[in-house]
């Protein structure tokens, strides 16, 4: 692609640590393009932070087989994305239910602050779950 395009594409296996490789690699990203406004990187970053912790803590892993998380990052003039595809056993993730629990649980806010933080969030299963996130540029 053009001028104004960075990407950067790990490989790692759905642990706490590839999530803050994920997100070091976001913030590294972040530093080298021009112009994004703090906003579009704090609520980027915490919807990746969500997505990525959600594969780790759902992957389903059975015994010891390891789920293997593909991460491919991008920032260009109009967007920041982030595409996650893992070859977890598929379950099905109902996006336009996610909602904010009460406010004393304990768990279950991840979708619904990533939904609220992107333009756009979707997911698939294909050979194990694909996660589309993107954030317009402010």
């Amino acid at each position: 692609m053009g001028d104004g395009v960075s990407r950067v594409s790990l490989t790692g296996t759905a642990e706490l640590t590839f999530v803050d490789q994920v997100l070091d690699a976001l913030e590294r990203l972040c530093r080298a393009a021009d112009g994004i406004s703090e906003e579009d990187r704090t609520f980027f970053s915490l919807a990746v932070s969500e997505i990525a912790t959600n594969i780790v803590t759902h992957s389903g892993c059975e015994g010891d087989a390891e789920v293997t998380v593909i991460a491919d990052l991008t920032v260009d003039d109009a967007a920041l994305s982030a595409r996650f595809q893992d070859d977890a056993a598929p379950v099905a993730v109902a996006l336009e239910e996610a909602e904010l629990p009460d406010e004393l649980a304990e768990s279950g806010r991840g979708l619904a602050i990533a939904k609220m933080a992107l333009d756009q969030l979707s997911h698939e299963v294909n050979n194990g779950h694909i996660w589309t996130l993107v954030r317009k540029r402010r």
